[in-house]
């Protein structure tokens, strides 16, 4: 009896303590223009799985390109969605043409959360004015 309570007390602390070993991201959550392009960063919390990270993107053309990290919190992609009108295309690391979008995919996610926190420090600093 004394050892069940003792792994349930384990057991318990444990799952309180996940929640706070994620990382945030919360200086990237943004929604606005960047360019010509509508930009929007957001971070799906959850309890017990991993967080999502996702950017997306909508072009003047009217593509909507999704960068995705759902593994880890790494802000490391795991996938590219781009939609257009009449089409979605995935992309992933399982194939060849996958891993080439995904690193290009990589570049222009990491320049997007750049200008991100540029375009938040200087708002930050205007605010202060």
């Amino acid at each position: 009896m004394c050892i069940q309570k003792s792994i349930g007390y384990i057991i318990l602390a444990a799952s309180l303590a996940l929640p706070g070993c994620r990382q945030d991201h919360s200086q990237y959550k943004y929604s606005g223009k960047i360019g010509v392009e509508s930009v929007v960063f957001t971070e799906e919390k959850f309890l017990y799985s991993n967080d999502f990270n996702i950017l997306t993107v909508i072009t003047p053309d009217g593509r909507n390109i999704e960068y995705k990290d759902t593994k880890n919190d790494d802000l490391r992609l795991e996938s590219v969605i781009i939609s257009t009108n009449n089409s979605k295309q995935r992309y992933d690391a399982s194939d060849e043409v996958g891993k080439a979008i995904l690193e290009e995919g990589q570049k222009k996610f990491d320049g997007y959360l750049q200008q991100i926190l540029a375009i938040k420090t200087k708002q930050g600093l205007e605010n202060l004015k």
